[in-house]
């Protein structure tokens, strides 16, 4: 009986684009590959199971002769695809996907009905990441994308009606959590956690997307002399941030400069010849692209600029590199984006400064060509460096474990294997470290040394 139904819904959706998929990744050809590895695989599945299936790339398939901007926020991505099917599946490049689970879910979901199903994350508590939880319901819940969200037609449908010309309040920070909120808004959809379908955590054979794994532990490849760390610093922070980082990840680091307003060479710090400010920090930064080009950076294929309350895990850093062509010109961060519409004409993308900020030299020359200067001391860096690299043509890469805020700012299911954390505030820096980004084996060795 339950072969009929499977066999009934498959032919009555034979003569229709029955799926699309949507891949999520960055402006770069480490996504274009893994799209198109997942989409030979889909279309295969789908022919296997007489389904109509399309796979969309959503940041490299729309391209126009201005490049669309914020498809990674998702609606625009909806804007641009060329048809309504009756499901869209979204997820990560990275994602696993295996749609010949899809029939078992078709069973209790018609496409007809407003359906919203992921895997649920929920805010443990408000968080500035998230506006504080304002605007939105108690107990609100928004999908994992690395674990895959599903729509219905219906819900295709009223995201395609809505004024395209509308825009973001501003600042597009977490998609997931805009996304979710967005729907609730416009329809007082809510979203269905559906984690036999959609899955993270332990492995289970009824999963239509699984949660993308962690890059793969190779070799280090990377030797530390290719990496060149600069942490942007100020004389009143010398004492009680600069020790911290000494004590935990900086200690792993062979390639660090401290550049401040004032040389300490019992640190060391050194001067860079530019006044501390109390927001903004882009003389600061456009100061460190030219120190690096100079002789600092001499035989470094990479420069990350941190914060001096920023805590990372140098070793996850350089296996993440691992993945990336160093001869390209690209910066690696947290993507935020700003002055998005929904039919994606405007805006740009900026790598969030407090996570760190990844540069190969190309990069750093290209943005310095482009823009020598910034136009006030106190403009924001990274969204100066963002402004930048979209007239520069430099793509702003996403690295989802890199972190913004603490971790308490997060969805436990979402921090898994992160690179880094930023702010010390509320928290004991040091512990976090040691909980977050500290592996066995590297506690054990630290704890001997």
């Amino acid at each position: 009986m339950q072969l009929l139904i499977i066999l009934s819904i498959l032919l009555s959706l034979c003569d229709t684009e029955n799926l699309t998929v949507l891949l999520v990744g960055s402006r770069y050809k480490l996504t274009e590959q893994r799209v198109m590895e997942r989409r030979k695989q889909i279309l295969a599945d789908c022919e296997i199971l007489k389904l109509s299936c399309s796979v969309f790339d959503a940041l490299n398939d729309f391209s126009t002769e201005s490049y669309p901007q914020g498809m990674w926020t998702i609606v625009p991505a909806i804007m641009k695809l060329p048809f309504i099917s009756d499901w869209i599946i979204i997820a990560e490049d990275t994602s696993e996907i295996n749609i010949s689970n899809l029939p078992k879910f078709f069973e209790s979901e018609p496409s007809s009905d407003m359906v919203f199903s992921g895997f649920a994350l929920q805010d443990r508590d408000p968080t500035i990441i998230h506006h504080f939880g304002m605007n939105a319901p108690e107990n609100f819940q928004y999908p994992l994308f690395s674990a895959g969200f599903i729509l219905s037609k219906s819900v295709v449908e009223i995201i395609r009606k809505v004024d395209i010309n509308d825009r973001w309040s501003g600042f597009a920070i977490d998609a997931k959590y805009e996304f979710a909120q967005f729907l609730h808004k416009w329809e007082n959809l809510r979203l269905h956690h559906h984690p036999d379908y959609f899955c993270c955590g332990d492995t289970i054979d009824s999963c239509i997307v699984k949660c993308s794994i962690p890059f793969p532990k190779t070799s280090n490849s990377i030797s530390d002399s290719e990496v060149h760390v600069m942490v942007k610093t100020f004389e009143g922070h010398h004492v009680n941030r600069l020790e911290v980082l000494k004590n935990t990840w900086a200690s792993d680091v062979s390639r660090i400069e401290y550049c401040s307003d004032k040389e300490d060479p019992a640190i060391p710090t050194i001067n860079l010849g530019v006044d501390n400010t109390d927001r903004g920090h882009c003389a600061k930064t456009w100061e460190i692209f030219r120190r690096f080009l100079g002789s600092s950076g001499n035989g470094a294929k990479w420069l990350v600029v941190a914060d001096d309350d920023t805590l990372m895990n140098f070793k996850r850093l350089k296996q993440m590199l691992e993945l990336y062509d160093s001869g390209d010109k690209i910066i690696i961060g947290e993507r935020y984006g700003y002055g998005f519409s929904l039919n994606g004409d405007s805006g740009y993308d900026y790598p969030t400064g407090g996570s760190g900020m990844i540069f190969t030299r190309s990069a750093v020359e290209s943005l310095l060509a482009q823009c020598p200067s910034c136009i006030a001391n106190t403009d924001p860096d990274d969204m100066t460096i963002g402004i930048c690299a979209l007239t520069a043509g430099i793509p702003i890469v996403h690295e989802s474990r890199l972190h913004q805020a603490r971790p308490l700012d997060y969805a436990p299911e979402y921090i898994k294997y992160p690179i880094s954390f930023h702010k010390f505030t509320d928290i004991d820096p040091i512990s976090v470290y040691y909980e977050y980004l500290v592996e066995l084996e590297e506690y054990n060795h630290k704890s001997e040394l």
